[in-house]
């Protein structure tokens, strides 16, 4: 009796293991089927797109998976119930146009405006983009700078198109960040913000 207790105790905690195993993949593994889609999926993509092995390389030189990115789905893994947004692009509109706030990023507008005149004027002549939009842009969405953006956006691009809830999206994102890179734009410098906004 022992000797079959024993052994269906050994069947239980072998199916128990086999039956976690399969659910879900350790950090491990995950990392390196990421490595294998970099190489195999995204590599063939960006190629189609006219990136070179050379750029492809660079860019992808130190990327590795952000594993405090929200909304991640690793491979094995069931979808999370979606939280709701907390952007402030997909909340209500009031506090985004706060008159206060506003009043304060035109005046200190003004300010660069005067200090970045030259500057303004020759992004305007080389690019067709008005100064005052430049600015505009650049007060919004940095504070001028103010805002610390700190994140690889190579590693959350690449992250969330590879287990974000939104693949899709972010794959487009990352062949336009590769051609960027085709293009001259240091990867190293690519910062952004955990969603993918950079600039």
């Amino acid at each position: 009796m022992k000797r079959l207790s024993g052994l269906m105790a050994a069947i239980l905690i072998a199916v128990f293991a086999l039956a976690t195993s399969t659910h879900a993949a350790s950090r491990a593994d995950v990392e390196k089927q990421f490595r294998a889609w970099i190489e195999n999926d995204i590599w063939p993509a960006a190629k189609a797109e006219g990136i070179s092995k050379k750029s492809f390389d660079r860019a992808f030189a130190g990327v590795a998976l952000n594993w405090k990115l929200p909304d991640l789905v690793p491979p094995g893994e069931k979808p999370k119930k979606k939280k709701k947004q907390s952007q402030a692009e997909f909340s209500s509109p009031g506090p985004y146009f706060d008159e206060k706030r506003l009043s304060q990023l035109a005046n200190n507008g003004r300010v660069y405006a005067g200090a970045h005149a030259r500057l303004l004027k020759n992004i305007e002549k080389k690019y067709g983009v008005p100064g005052e939009i430049v600015l505009a842009i650049w007060g919004r969405e940095t504070g001028y700078g103010k805002a610390k953006v700190t994140a690889s956006e190579m590693d959350v691009l690449a992250t969330m198109a590879f287990m974000g809830d939104r693949k899709e999206l972010f794959h487009k994102e990352l062949m336009a960040a590769l051609t960027m890179v085709e293009q001259g734009t240091d990867p190293a410098k690519m910062k952004g913000s955990w969603a993918g906004a950079m600039g």
